[in-house]
């Protein structure tokens, strides 16, 4: 299986919080690959310049790449998918993040049921 973590599931995994279950833990280690998208990079980056994150985006960045993570570029077909869903979903993060784990194959590791009504393979963690 190929993961792409949502970007709380990274941040958690990244910080060993316990809001990542064991579920999500043994999801993770059992990954053929596991990716984290530039798009969580820009979310976090957001969050980190508006203080409710106290981790910069490239220090994120590093530790994920050097915890053996893939950075999955935003490219042009998962932004139209994601302009193009009929569901509701206020986030355009999660709707970009959907798309991406779509258009690639990938299982998308979050705690977020909306996502589910769009017909991913989403996993809890």
């Amino acid at each position: 299986m190929k993961l792409l973590l949502d970007t709380h599931c990274l941040i958690w995994a990244l910080a060993d919080s316990p809001a990542l279950t064991p579920a999500g833990r043994k999801a993770i280690m059992a990954a053929e690959e596991v990716w984290f998208s530039e798009a969580s990079i820009w979310e976090t980056g957001l969050k980190w310049r508006r203080g409710k994150l106290g981790i910069a985006p490239r220090r994120l960045v590093d530790q994920a790449l050097k915890d053996g993570f893939r950075m999955l570029a935003i490219a042009l077909e998962p932004i139209l998918v994601s302009c193009e869903l009929r569901q509701a979903h206020a986030d355009p993060f999660d709707r970009l993040l959907y798309a991406q784990a779509r258009h690639h194959g990938y299982t998308l590791l979050s705690i977020d049921r909306k996502l589910r009504a769009f017909g991913a393979r989403v996993h809890r963690p």
